[in-house]
């Protein structure tokens, strides 16, 4: 079975241009990318590929992709660090061209018939362990979205108090400037004698 018909994503690239495609990856999950220029000219493809982390640094290059084959090109890391990680295609040819690409990470970039086989796994144990990971990721998530409302909770009630301060001071600042405009004011008349 190709990557291809496992829910990838086909895209034109303009002569001379770049497109990047980006995904938020939780740190320590496996990802698994697939890729391909599509049609054209069997051999180097004139198309370049960089996948970088969200610090970007690059993971991996691909200054030519070789498409003298149907072979899809497979690269898998495990992140290091949680964040947007980046594929990015350049055209160098004169025409554009069709890149297939498909980006899993998590459950679904887990090959669970390797693992039923490995393991000696039934296909009802093989669906239940697929279960149970992706109950297990969905945890993470929400337990990470709880850490993010936390953080956004703190800043939000950070960023109110603050300008509660600052609408207090900027009162007793106008009230002083008020204070001392009439005093000086006061005294000005006076000195004029028209008081």
């Amino acid at each position: 079975m190709s990557a291809a018909s496992l829910g990838a994503v086909q895209f034109d690239i303009r002569r001379r241009a770049e497109k990047c495609l980006s995904d938020e990856v939780a740190q320590g999950s496996l990802v698994v990318v697939h890729y391909n220029v599509i049609g054209g000219v069997r051999g180097k493809s004139g198309v370049s590929l960089a996948i970088t982390d969200p610090l970007r640094k690059f993971l991996k290059q691909d200054a030519n992709i070789d498409t003298s084959s149907d072979d899809i090109h497979k690269f898998s890391f495990t992140a290091d660090a949680g964040g947007n990680y980046a594929v990015c295609f350049v055209n160098g040819n004169d025409k554009p061209v069709r890149v297939m690409l498909d980006f899993k990470h998590g459950v679904e970039a887990k090959d669970y018939t390797e693992v039923a086989k490995r393991e000696h796994l039934m296909p009802v144990e093989k669906e239940l362990r697929k279960m149970e990971d992706t109950v297990d990721e969905i945890h993470r998530e929400m337990l990470y979205m709880r850490e993010r409302e936390a953080t956004m909770r703190n800043t939000n009630e950070s960023t109110n108090s603050r300008v509660l301060w600052f609408s207090f001071f900027s009162i007793v600042v106008l009230l002083g400037m008020g204070v001392w405009q009439v005093m000086y004011l006061k005294k000005f008349f006076k000195s004029k004698k028209l008081i």
